[in-house]
């Protein structure tokens, strides 16, 4: 099973910081693959809420982590230091943040498959859904059957669909590309268009204790945009 790093970065509140903290990391991306002492990732993309549906400033970074479990235990053994080395390179830009390690379903594509095939996620709909300790194995299976109905047919689909670890099992994250924001919010405000699309609405929420969604864009540098 593929692991992925997921982190929500809160900008520091001042005149240009976000700005300063998308460029350099850009360019660190795009140049060295990851900044030195990372957990080892390669980048998926880095998403903006858009300021009407959640926090903000706020910025989602998402990798694919180096292999499964194993690769994750091999990078942290050997990388013991309490506070990695780029932490302090950010301190003017940004003042902290929350991580999540997330498990990859069996029908979420790798990075390599999203860049090879091509893959437009210009907006994504980005779902953060807790059920009961050990609910969310059930939830994906569910999720990975109506995926196959929904398709690609409307014009939008699911992205990826993943486990939070060290959750018990409680939390799962989902997301979800559109073309653009219009498409997004009739399949928000007109699920009966969508007919499978709407039974998948109906079903999970049999299941959801809660649930919240960001809609959000990549940067200009992200590798699926």
């Amino acid at each position: 099973m593929q692991i992925y790093f997921h982190e929500t970065l809160d900008p520091v509140r001042a005149l240009g910081a976000h700005s300063r903290y998308l460029d350099q990391l850009g360019e660190i991306v795009h140049r060295e693959g990851n900044a030195e002492g990372s957990a080892g990732g390669e980048l998926i993309a880095m998403w903006i809420p858009i300021f009407l549906t959640g926090h903000w400033p706020q910025m989602v970074s998402f990798w694919q982590g180096p292999g499964s479990w194993a690769g994750f235990g091999a990078h942290f053994d050997s990388h013991q230091d309490l506070f990695h080395k780029p932490l302090e390179r950010w301190y003017g830009e940004r003042s902290g943040g929350f991580d999540r390690v997330l498990v990859g379903t069996d029908y979420t594509p790798t990075r390599e498959a999203l860049i090879g095939r091509g893959q437009r996620a210009p907006v994504v709909l980005h779902q953060t859904i807790r059920l009961k300790p050990g609910g969310g194995a059930g939830y994906l299976a569910r999720l990975g059957e109506a995926r196959q109905a929904i398709g690609t047919a409307y014009g939008f689909s699911l992205l990826g669909a993943y486990e939070v670890a060290f959750r018990n099992g409680g939390e799962v994250i989902l997301v979800w590309s559109f073309p653009n924001v219009l498409a997004l919010t009739r399949a928000e405000s007109r699920p009966e268009d969508f007919p499978e699309w709407a039974a998948w609405i109906r079903q999970s929420r049999e299941h959801e204790q809660d649930h919240v969604g960001v809609v959000m864009r990549p940067t200009a540098w992200s590798f699926v945009k």
